[in-house]
C-alpha cells in the first residue's frame, strides 16, 4: 500500500528539496511513500524540523487521498 502526507486541504508533502517543509498544491507532485513506516519517519522529521509551526500532518492511503481530491 502507498501513502502520502497531507499538510492541509489541497496541500501535500512534495519530493525532497532544499525547503524545510517541501510542499505542493498539485496532488500528482506529492511524495508517495511505499510503506507506512517510511511515511511516519518523514512526518516526525518534518514536525521536529518545524517545531515553530503548528503542523497537523496527516498520513493518508494514496488511493483514498486521490478520491478526496476529485
Amino acid at each position: 500500500m502507498e501513502y502520502i502526507i497531507k499538510i492541509q486541504n489541497g496541500c501535500w508533502v512534495a519530493g525532497w528539496s532544499e525547503s524545510s517543509l517541501p510542499r505542493t498544491v498539485v496532488f500528482q507532485n506529492a511524495k508517495v511513500f511505499k510503506n507506512l513506516d517510511e511515511a511516519n519517519k518523514i512526518k516526525e522529521k518534518l514536525i521536529s524540523k518545524n517545531n515553530h509551526r503548528k503542523l497537523n500532518l496527516q498520513i493518508l492511503e494514496y488511493e483514498a487521498a486521490k478520491r478526496e481530491v476529485k
